[in-house]
């Protein structure tokens, strides 16, 4: 029998079957969860046999961790490419970052299931690691703008804290009656929005230029 080989190089076509058992590997995994998970569900699901998973993936482990590792990568790449042009107001740019990773998260649950209880490669950590500053960043570039004399770090600082009650919430979606989703949603932009505003409409003993002022008024009705 054919077994795993991680140097072996793969083909078009070895690179397509490995897709697939990703795309197999990530029904099961939203509809069991990691731990009721087993490669005898993933093979069955891809119309595969065991034996091909693991030409592939030596064990569940592994493609948990490519799994994690792949929405990683796509997650940080839709966030990067918000309002690439700058033309968003703060809390418009700060509530589409929300409603980007909402959405990943939706479109893909069983990535924030891996996150949580798969024992992910060193490389998988890495790229979650990397996703998170992706939103720190994201945030802390923003406040900058508005705020230039806010320094790098406490810029750093919100965003981590933003980041800490996006995950927060983020625990209680996946668990949530589709009833409460959209309540726990908006509960989400809330609380981000809310923390973040005065960091950015903090001034140095004079009022904020007009323009901001016409943003925070904007921001309400959101």
């Amino acid at each position: 029998m054919t077994v795993y080989d991680p140097n072996r190089k793969r083909n078009a076509r070895g690179e397509q079957r490995r897709k697939e058992l990703l795309r197999a590997a990530a029904t099961v995994f939203a509809r069991s969860g990691y731990h009721e998970t087993t490669t005898n569900a993933i093979a069955a699901e891809a119309s595969v046999s065991p034996a091909t998973l693991y030409q592939f993936f030596p064990n569940k482990e592994a493609i948990a961790s490519a799994l994690a590792e792949s929405y990683a990568r796509e997650m940080a790449e839709a966030e990067r490419a918000i309002d690439a042009e700058g033309v968003l107001s703060f809390s418009e740019a700060i509530q589409e970052l929300l409603n980007v990773c909402m959405r990943f998260n939706r479109k893909h649950p069983e990535f924030h299931t891996l996150v949580l209880d798969a024992p992910l490669s060193a490389a998988a950590r890495e790229q979650k690691q990397a996703l998170g500053q992706v939103f720190v960043d994201f945030i802390a570039a923003r406040l900058l703008r508005e705020q230039p004399d806010l320094s790098r770090i406490e810029a750093s600082n919100h965003g981590q804290v933003a980041l800490l009650i996006f995950r927060g919430i983020l625990d209680e979606l996946t668990t949530a009656s589709p009833s409460a989703r959209a309540r726990l949603q908006q509960a989400m932009r809330d609380a981000v929005i809310r923390y973040l505003e005065p960091v950015f409409l903090q001034s140095k003993g004079a009022p904020k230029p007009g323009p901001s002022r016409r943003r925070s008024a904007r921001a309400a009705t959101h």
